[in-house]
């Protein structure tokens, strides 16, 4: 009974992540959805999270995702599309699972991740989103999460998903790889942000492909810290630019003693998209090599050539915003609202990296049944 309880917690956990990256916008005062839209959300992810059949789950993402969409839409029209093809496909994936046909899917489920994570050369929507509606790509981030869960779930159990797993971890690894190398050449912060989107989404990929062989609570986790640390980073971008506007890399630095609390926020979230030791990217990464070496060694040091690429560009983005002379500013630093959002996710982060059993016991007892 003890087991079972704590097996029950996985999908409450899950929530607890998602519902912060849905309203993590909101509570800082940028641009929140209406409340319609964020309720709704909210209880499609419940839906999803704690749903007892694929048919259901699957369903209730798909109805997420045409949410998400619909205020993309006059941001951003390629990203609203790209979403409401994501939902499209998991609406697929539904009458899949009404049908039992699970091999189709795990096909269509696997080209809605690769749609919401920004996986080369799907990302066009999410690279939309990156640039022109930055909120609307944090909130996402959490339905993506879930979609994830529910993939680990329901139909990444059965033989094709096996199958399919070395190309999967292949392509996810590839993709990882080239949107890494596309981070260096960015002259721009959303530049950065969006090549680093596409970098995790590659490795979120791959992490899933390994997670047929048995690893899907090293998935799920993976999921988790990417969410948190995107949707930190674009929160931080965000802000930085609600303050001074765009900023390109030829531009002035020197920001960190005018905003010092958003030059640490951009350095942790920063950190933790590359494995800072102490938050759950160092404890994902850690679990995602090892499952990755079991499928594909050369993936899995294409995968750290890629943290590693993603780690420069990180640090010359942060040395080109903050560091250098001194850029003067009557705007104010983090106001409090910010901060308290900005300290939750790296609450999340922090704790998943220094207790990721938390999360990681009760997944694998949860997902490893298969539904």
């Amino acid at each position: 009974m003890n087991a079972e309880v704590v097996a029950l917690s996985a999908p409450w956990e899950a929530l607890i992540v998602c519902s912060l990256l849905l309203f993590a916008p909101a509570l800082a005062s940028q641009r929140p959805m209406p409340a319609w839209q964020l309720g709704g959300c909210a209880m499609t992810l419940g839906m999803a999270l704690f749903a007892s059949s694929g048919t259901v789950a699957f369903a209730a993402i798909a109805l997420g995702g045409l949410l998400h969409a619909v205020e993309a839409w006059h941001q951003t029209r390629t990203g609203a599309i790209f979403l409401a093809a994501s939902a499209l496909l998991c609406f697929g994936a539904s009458a899949a699972m009404a049908g039992a046909q699970l091999t189709a899917a795990f096909l269509l489920s696997c080209l809605a991740v690769a749609l919401r994570a920004g996986v080369l050369p799907f990302h066009v929507g999410v690279a939309a989103l990156c640039d022109r509606a930055p909120v609307v790509q944090t909130q996402q981030l959490a339905s993506a999460i879930a979609l994830v869960f529910v993939h680990l779930r329901f139909v990444d159990h059965h033989a094709t998903a096996v199958e399919l797993a070395p190309l999967l971890v292949r392509y996810g690894a590839a993709a990882c790889f080239i949107a890494a190398l596309m981070t260096l050449v960015q002259r721009d912060l959303r530049g950065l942000y969006r090549g680093t989107t596409g970098m995790h989404g590659g490795m979120l990929l791959a992490a899933m492909g390994a997670a047929s062989l048995g690893n899907f609570a090293a998935a799920l986790l993976v999921a988790v810290a990417m969410g948190l640390a995107l949707g930190g980073l674009g929160l931080v971008i965000t802000s930085l630019e609600a303050r001074v506007g765009p900023v390109a890399f030829a531009g002035p630095g020197g920001r960190a003693r005018t905003f010092p609390r958003l030059a640490a926020a951009f350095a942790l979230f920063g950190g933790a998209g590359v494995g800072l030791p102490g938050t759950a990217g160092f404890v994902a990464d850690d679990l995602l090599l090892h499952t990755l070496w079991m499928e594909s060694p050369v993936s899995t040091v294409t995968v750290i050539l890629s943290s590693a690429m993603l780690a420069v560009a990180t640090l010359v983005g942060f040395s080109k915003v903050f560091l250098g002379r001194t850029t003067p500013s009557l705007a104010p630093d983090l106001h409090a609202r910010e901060r308290l959002v900005m300290v939750m996710l790296l609450v999340g982060l922090l704790t998943l990296g220094f207790a990721p059993w938390a999360l990681l016991g009760p997944a694998d007892a949860f997902l490893s049944g298969g539904g």
